[in-house]
């Protein structure tokens, strides 16, 4: 069984709790069900505890302590495999002897870094908007304190 395999369970598992930010966490319930799921694509019982308790698990600390995860959606509560060039498609490629597959699937990684440049756009102009109409406001605020300050006087 490969690392998508193990993506595939991780992401079908019932999520319990999550929090994002720099301690991010996603738990499911350490139970013999999602145990016997892990462990037929191969996930040991042992990786599983390391990742959690008796009770409950981080599927986040499970994949990417194990190598089988770049990235993750908290708002979904799923883990995303992050696409990759493997090494013998790039030298193919850089020697001129792609396949038609190989073209394929560099295809879809850019439509993939194409989605992802768009939705960080998103996320900057938002950001920057927002933080623009807190300065306005701000600037607001204050403008109003110095004329009542200006008619007191």
């Amino acid at each position: 069984m490969g690392k998508q395999d193990v993506i595939d369970v991780l992401n079908s598992l019932e999520v319990l709790e999550r929090n994002g930010g720099e301690d991010a966490y996603i738990l499911v319930a350490n139970n013999e069900e999602n145990r016997k799921k892990l462990n037929a694509v191969g996930v040991s019982n042992q990786e599983i505890f390391n990742a959690g308790d008796n009770e409950t698990f981080c599927i986040l600390a499970l994949a990417f302590n194990g190598g089988y995860a770049d990235d993750y959606d908290l708002e979904k509560g799923l883990i995303i495999r992050e696409p990759r060039v493997e090494k013998a498609e790039r030298e193919r490629v850089l020697a001129g002897e792609g396949t038609a597959g190989d073209a394929q699937h560099l295809l879809s990684l850019l439509d993939h870094r194409e989605e992802e440049i768009f939705r960080l756009n998103k996320e900057i102009y938002d950001f920057k908007n927002n933080v623009t109409n807190e300065l306005e406001q701000d600037y607001r605020k204050r403008h109003q304190v110095l004329n009542k300050r200006g008619r007191n006087e």
